[in-house]
């Protein structure tokens, strides 16, 4: 039977179930969108991430997310690769949803232009209701000496004006990837 499990600092992933997340989240990202291991798995220290992880015998996929100041950041969201195309991802965004509780949702994605890839994940989310904003958006490094990565910032239920986009963008630099104040990426162009 298929079930989820929330996994946060109150409820811990065993590192047996993490390492498997782990396995989908590194082959269905690339390395420049994700952590290392040992800094994902630290994530687990901080109250406002979460992993729900849906499970059958085996994790079938999972969404990682922050609650944050007024939204919940969707980092990391995959679908174990020999179950793709048969409705987990929908049936897993909609249990986001209800989770929720009437917060905007916040993901990032690869502008639509970049490849063909890029653009059938954005025609999911917007399938499932999600609007791709139009302002400039740069994904801080996830490893030191790497560059910011150009990113598209896609919400639901609504698309984001040019305020609630930079409150929205500045609280993920502070909650998320831990950007301090005086980072140039406060400032970069919209």
């Amino acid at each position: 039977m298929k079930k989820i499990t929330v996994y946060s600092k109150k409820n811990p992933m065993s590192r047996e179930l993490f390492s498997r997340v782990f396995e989908i989240l590194e082959y269905s990202f690339p390395k420049s969108e994700r952590r290392g291991f040992k800094e994902h798995l630290s994530e687990f220290k901080r109250p406002a991430f979460r992993s729900m992880v849906l499970e059958d015998g085996a994790v079938l996929g999972f969404m990682n997310c922050w609650e944050l100041n007024g939204i919940l950041y969707l980092e990391h969201f995959a679908v174990a690769e020999e179950m793709r195309g048969k409705g987990l991802g929908a049936y897993l965004m909609d249990e986001l949803k209800k989770a929720a509780d009437d917060l905007p949702i916040i993901l990032e994605a690869e502008p639509p232009d970049q490849s063909d890839i890029a653009a059938r994940r954005v025609r999911f989310y917007e399938r499932l209701g999600f609007t791709l904003n139009k302002y400039k958006y740069l994904q801080p490094p996830y490893s030191s000496g790497e560059d910011p990565l150009p990113l598209a910032i896609m919400s639901y239920p609504d698309e984001l004006s040019r305020d609630e986009f930079l409150k929205t963008r500045n609280e993920l630099y502070r909650g998320a990837y831990e950007v301090p104040e005086d980072s140039d990426l406060y400032s970069a162009e919209l």
